[in-house]
């Protein structure tokens, strides 16, 4: 009897520590099963969809004749930009925040630069003075660090003074601001949530750049803040027209690609996030190349519109689709990045001690 105990403690003994059988290791994304609909989905943005109990909305149903006025209004805000090119203008109170710290006896360079980096304006005229002919190096500067380091705390502190001024100081600009301030505030904390995500999945995805990224991110809209300051002026100060409720956010979505590649070529801001401007919208990008980096600040920028917008969940889709297909993301990698930008829009909007302005159908 005890043999027969002691040969079956052996067995199980040797069962116990018996190498576990290896499963092959997955290099592709898991495809999500659609339970509700019994179908397997190749789209990461109806996973998303899935996964978070939405239904993506529909479009916004408009007249032939709210599509025509739409139309004419765009070129007008067309022209009048072409008309004017205003040069870069910041928000108020990030105005206010530069100027107070340029006035500090003890400012630190990274203290500036922590602060103008968030801000589109600051970027762009920073980047612009540094890459001038008198300052202009064997390369082009493409990241504000280098932008900052080239230049040095006084040039830096002369330039946001100057940004900040003319934002806070120059009347038509200010009344400018005061027409739309919500919608400005909208775009600032938009385009630094596209940024930071875009960086965020940058430290994810294989041969990417974050810090090209989240610069790209700043800038890539910038059409959108031009755009609605030429809304702004033929609204008050040439009495063209007048809008309301979604009319701005579709005037200002036809026309900010088409502004935002001119003004980054009138501003000489650098190749890559003038690449980003123009081409964020587009489909069929390639995939390889400095274009890893284009589809991190499309994805996440498109997220944040969808966030903001649900009403061009349409076009949303298509882009994230494409992007998700060319960085490898499924449904489940594009639900963290939808978390990480709530928490970021979170964040940007407390920063500014308000609430989140509503859109039609908004999810935040």
């Amino acid at each position: 009897m005890w043999e027969w105990l002691r040969r079956v403690f052996r067995r199980a003994t040797k069962e116990a520590v018996a190498e576990p059988v290896r499963q092959p290791i997955r290099t592709d994304p898991p495809k999500l099963r659609v339970i509700s609909g019994g179908l397997d989905t190749t789209s990461s943005f109806e996973q998303l969809l899935a996964l978070t109990g939405q239904e993506q909305p529909g479009p916004l149903e408009l007249t032939p004749e709210e599509l025509e006025r739409e139309e004419t209004l765009a070129a007008a805000v067309l022209t009048h930009f072409r008309k004017n090119r205003p040069a870069p203008s910041a928000l108020p109170a990030i105005s206010l925040q530069v100027l107070n710290l340029v006035a500090e006896p003890d400012l630190s360079l990274s203290q500036l630069t922590r602060v103008v980096s968030q801000d589109p304006a600051f970027s762009a005229a920073i980047l612009k003075v540094a890459n001038s002919p008198a300052y202009m190096g064997a390369q082009e500067i493409q990241t504000l660090r280098d932008a900052v380091s080239r230049l040095g705390l006084t040039e830096v502190g002369r330039v946001a003074g100057m940004v900040s001024a003319r934002s806070l100081f120059q009347p038509q600009v200010r009344s400018e601001f005061a027409a739309f301030g919500s919608r400005w505030s909208d775009i600032f904390s938009e385009s630094v949530v596209a940024a930071r995500g875009a960086a965020w999945l940058c430290m994810r995805v294989k041969r990417s750049r974050s810090d090209h990224a989240f610069l790209a991110g700043i800038l890539h809209d910038l059409g959108r803040s031009v755009a609605l300051r030429s809304v702004a002026a033929l609204s008050l100060h040439e009495h063209c027209f007048e809008l309301e409720g979604t009319e701005v956010d579709r005037v200002v979505e036809r026309v900010h690609v088409e502004i935002g590649g001119e003004v980054h070529v009138d501003w000489s801001l650098p190749r890559f996030p003038t690449l980003v401007a123009m081409r964020h919208h587009d489909l069929k990008l390639p995939v390889d190349g400095e274009y890893v980096d284009v589809h991190c600040v499309r994805l996440a920028s498109a997220m944040v519109q969808y966030l903001r917008q649900p009403w061009r969940a349409a076009q949303v889709k298509a882009e994230v689709d494409e992007s998700c297909a060319a960085l490898h993301l499924d449904g489940f990698a594009l639900r963290s990045l939808e978390t990480v930008l709530r928490t970021e829009l979170e964040s940007v909007l407390a920063s500014f001690h308000q609430p989140p302005r509503k859109r039609t159908g908004s999810h935040f």
